[in-house]
């Protein structure tokens, strides 16, 4: 197995529920998943030893990204220490990919545009104004 392979298993919820196209690849050692408004990506940084997951949202000209572990807790589904994010041994890594996973879809009802804002503030997301 891989970690495409394993992102590809753990996220297909966002391509067969949420109608999103992806899995692509970034620039980064990583996957996207993109659709309407919203992109979810999954980096694996080799030297840390980490996999993260970043939501973006574009709404009105702003894109306001953040990272998964401050959406969790500015939607107060759990802390931010309990999303896994190990990728020492493989096994670490598809855990930490189920569970980062499973906040995303439990996070699905806070990202509609009405809610998206206000969550997007409590986890204090970087706002990137576009061209």
């Amino acid at each position: 197995m891989s970690f495409e392979a394993e992102v590809e298993r753990a996220f297909r919820f966002l391509v067969a529920e949420c109608g999103l196209t992806g899995p692509s690849p970034t620039d980064q050692l990583g996957l996207s998943y993109s659709g309407p408004g919203v992109t979810y990506t999954i980096v694996l940084d080799a030297s840390s030893h980490t996999v993260t997951t970043s939501i973006a949202r574009d709404l009105a000209g702003v894109r306001l990204l953040a990272d998964l572990p401050a959406l969790v807790f500015g939607a107060a589904l759990g802390n931010s220490s309990a999303v896994a994010c190990g990728a020492r041994s493989f096994n670490e890594l598809r855990m930490s990919l189920a569970t980062q996973a499973a906040f995303v879809r439990r996070l699905q009802p806070y990202l509609t545009p009405l809610n998206v804002v206000p969550l997007m503030r409590a986890a204090h997301a970087r706002e990137l104004r576009s061209a």
